[in-house]
């Protein structure tokens, strides 16, 4: 009986034992799983596209009114490599947009009249409303599970010309184009990934490069008369946020914050660049977009028409639905 008492305790611990190697087992596998997942080697490459557009139209409309046409094309795309202890991530955003505010016909500008001594019915024309070039690229070298070594560069412009908010009929000349101006970093600094869903890169030692291709434009971006490149060093704070907050709506956000060491400067007058993106997706392929963009930078005038410099916060704000696709690899 004594026998068989002690076989069975010794049965009863080892099949327990195994359980609990069994479950430990699984833990383990589940969490190497989730870490080569995490940190996969190779090319990970994907993106975002959507195309939103809105439309007003009245007619005998007796509470008054003015019609309103717009449409506004994204796109995002990434390229990130995982190789050892290395991480290179690479980022383009690309956005373009037009709006016609009135109908379809406007009065002829410069006011010509008809052989009935009306004014003339010319085409109302598209004027631009949203265009972004962001490219970004990033290499760290791993120091723990959250920190890196990180150099980062990256490039700001628009893509086509762009004209005073009345001068539809592009009768002056253009204001800004692509590289007129263009503005970025390049910076040299610590990256810190607490979550899969949080960036935040800070350098010391970063450079401000502010490039303006047409001579005409460089006292407008802050540049000297005869200058096209003006360069500064400071600090440099970069935050980037993509994260689902709820079923269906993430939230993509980045703020960039810069001081020169420049003793007018430091500490006073920082350039900010802040940007959010909230997209709700309806189904499949239609989603809500909601786009705002803060900048303020003293170098850059306002409004060049009026005496001195005019500094203020520049912001903009979209909102639109329309259809969106999303492809490649989850980053």
């Amino acid at each position: 009986m004594k026998k068989l008492l002690l076989i069975s305790t010794t049965l009863i611990i080892s099949l327990t034992s195994l359980g609990q190697d069994e479950v430990e087992v699984k833990k383990q596998a589940a969490k190497t799983k989730a870490t080569s997942k995490e940190f996969k080697e190779g090319w990970t490459r994907g993106g975002f596209f959507n195309i939103n557009g809105s439309n007003v139209i009245f007619q005998n409309w007796a509470a008054g009114g003015s019609g309103q046409t717009g449409i506004v094309a994204n796109a995002s795309l990434f390229a990130v490599k995982r190789n050892g202890n290395g991480l290179w991530e690479n980022y383009l955003d690309l956005a373009y947009g037009l709006i016609r505010n009135g109908g379809a016909k406007t009065d002829d500008p410069t006011g010509a009249l008809d052989a009935n001594g009306n004014v003339l019915q010319v085409t109302n024309p598209f004027v631009k409303s949203e265009d972004r070039f962001v490219f970004q690229t990033k290499y760290g070298r791993r120091i723990n599970k959250r920190l890196n070594y990180a150099a980062l560069f990256n490039f700001n412009t628009q893509m086509f010309p762009a004209f005073e908010a009345d001068d539809k009929f592009r009768q002056e000349l253009y204001i800004a184009d692509f590289a007129s101006q263009a503005f970025g970093f390049a910076s040299i600094g610590i990256d810190y990934k607490p979550t899969s869903y949080l960036s935040v890169f800070f350098s010391p030692i970063t450079m401000k490069y502010t490039y303006v291709n047409n001579l005409r434009l460089t006292e407008r971006y802050g540049n000297d008369s005869l200058s096209r490149l003006r360069a500064e060093m400071g600090w440099y704070l970069n935050t980037q946020i993509s994260k689902d907050i709820m079923k269906n709506i993430k939230w993509n956000s980045r703020l960039e914050l810069f001081n020169s060491y420049d003793a007018e400067y430091v500490f006073n007058r920082i350039d900010i660049n802040w940007q959010n993106t909230i997209n709700m997706k309806v189904n499949k392929y239609i989603t809500v977009s909601l786009i705002t963009q803060l900048i303020y930078d003293d170098d850059v005038d306002i409004n060049s028409e009026q005496a001195g410099k005019q500094m203020a916060a520049q912001w903009k704000h979209f909102t639109g639905i329309g259809f969106a696709y999303k492809f490649g690899d989850e980053l």
